[in-house]
């Protein structure tokens, strides 16, 4: 074992020298204890012994030295102490020494400390590498988590569809950081309204999971599939008994069933009237009760719901409560449709694209510029939803590794359908030879009529009136507020 000396007196050193040459060690002798602090930190040594009283550093000094640093603080140092330093030498122990001997040194006392120290020296060393052992293990599976864990996350977005959600539009953009501000506080009901296919659930979902993703239950509901009859049940669930084909001990609804996590009403606005009041107070108290139960429930979960047509409108004509619309307007997202924000259409094509290839093995890796203006010239009735469909459709029936016009040559071929059908026994406008009138023209009554006789063809249904317009249904809206 590497040893270093230190004592100001020759004669006691080199007696410690020749001794631990003795007993098989290589010894290391120094005289100035600056100099030995300085070795030891140059070069690793498993033991130092230094005599206590020195001129200019003594051994306590040397010891604190040689124990606040990172690069010797694991050295075992041996103090010798004279007649009279007793008591420094037990202060030296409580300051990290690891032994004392007494002058004159006993050899036999000498070497055993040595070889106690030579013991501990390889403890520790063991202990080192253990250490980096499990340290590069621990590394290794956090690594394997990490990874797992990203994956895990890539499938949830996937599955979820959060990671069909791209926000290369201003508007898309709003949308995503006010999902991500709801994601933070649950105790906010979300009123998302967009038009059919533009993606309601799949921000809900971005709600709920949050860019990390969350353990607790997404349980949704679509109101418009739910018979008037069994909506109360289905919601609130039912004690045993409580109606003629009801669960023997009685079933949990989807409040229960939401608890930690997020319960979302798709088509909110199918909700039945007689219904709406016993939300709210759920809203309002957090709590309920089941069918035919008198046991009060806690409701904890988060409320988020969808519409797809004009939730206010149904509220001016009586189909909604107002006190329900504006409790689950706190948190309002509107998202517009796909034909409002051409900016998303390139990266969402090229989405789908890339994940039906993968899921077909097909060769398609890239959109035409040809291909690509056809998609942007598109209406997109059926918004985010139909352009999925679309690509979906182009890959199935094709495999090569450029998407082309000629393989979405059917989007003209059903627009050209939907026109037909839309105008069957009707007289079509003939806008290529339409003639006016001589005298002058009110545009502007011109168009207000136009749009009230479209409201009037659908019934008041604003969207539908729109769709058949050919506009948005906020645009609608603000031609109806002018």
């Amino acid at each position: 074992m590497r040893i270093l000396i230190v004592d100001d007196n020759t004669t006691s050193l080199q007696s410690l020298r020749i001794v631990l040459s003795d007993l098989g060690h290589e010894p290391a002798p120094f005289t100035d204890p600056q100099l030995a602090l300085e070795e030891a930190r140059r070069n690793r040594y498993p033991l130092i012994i230094t005599d206590i009283r020195m001129p200019r550093m003594d051994g306590l000094t040397l010891l604190k030295e040689l124990k606040g640093s990172p690069d010797t603080e694991t050295c075992d140092v041996v103090l010798i102490t004279g007649h009279g330093d007793m008591e420094t030498a037990v202060g030296a122990l409580r300051h990290g020494a690891y032994d004392y001997l007494n002058k004159p040194i006993n050899a036999r006392e000498l070497a055993a400390v040595v070889e106690r120290s030579a013991e501990h020296q390889a403890l520790l060393s063991e202990n080192r590498d253990l250490r980096q052992h499990l340290d590069s293990r621990v590394n290794e599976v956090a690594g394997t988590l990490r990874r797992d864990l990203d994956e895990a996350r890539t499938l949830l977005r996937e599955v979820s569809g959060i990671g069909t959600v791209v926000s290369q539009s201003p508007a898309t953009e709003r949308v995503m950081n006010d999902a991500r501000m709801f994601h933070n506080d649950p105790s906010v009901p979300v009123l998302i309204e967009g038009e059919t296919g533009t993606g309601k659930e799949i921000i809900a979902r971005l709600i709920h999971f949050g860019e990390s993703g969350c353990e607790h239950p997404f349980v949704a509901i679509n109101c418009a599939a739910i018979p008037h009859e069994l909506f109360e049940s289905e919601l609130f669930g039912h004690e045993a008994g409580a109606y003629t084909g009801s669960r023997a001990g009685g079933s949990p609804g989807k409040l229960e069933l939401a608890a930690g996590g997020t319960l979302f009403l798709d088509e909110v606005a199918e909700m039945p009237l007689t219904l709406q009041p016993k939300l709210l107070r759920v809203l309002e108290e957090r709590t309920f009760y089941r069918v035919g139960g008198i046991r009060k429930r806690e409701f904890r979960a988060r409320v988020i719901c969808a519409a797809n047509i004009d939730l206010a409108g149904q509220v001016e004509r009586g189909h909604f409560r107002r006190d329900l619309y504006h409790r689950l307007k706190v948190g309002h997202l509107v998202i517009p449709p796909l034909r409002e924000r051409q900016e998303d259409i390139p990266a969402l094509a090229g989405l789908f694209l890339k994940r039906q290839a993968e899921r077909k093995r097909k060769k398609f890796t890239s959109i035409s510029s040809e291909a690509m203006d056809v998609l942007l010239r598109h209406m997109w009735r059926g918004n985010v939803r139909e352009l999925e469909n679309t690509i979906e459709r182009a890959v199935l029936v094709n495999d090569d590794p450029i998407l082309k016009p000629e393989h979405i040559a059917f989007l003209n071929m059903d627009r050209s359908l939907h026109c037909g059908a839309e105008s069957m026994g009707t007289i079509p406008l003939d806008i290529e030879n339409l003639e006016l009138p001589e005298a002058p023209i009110d545009l502007e009554a011109l168009t207000t009529a136009i749009v009230q006789k479209a409201l009037d063809r659908f019934d008041g249904n604003k969207s539908k009136a729109a769709a058949y317009l050919g506009i948005s249904r906020f645009a609608l809206h603000r031609r109806l507020q002018k």
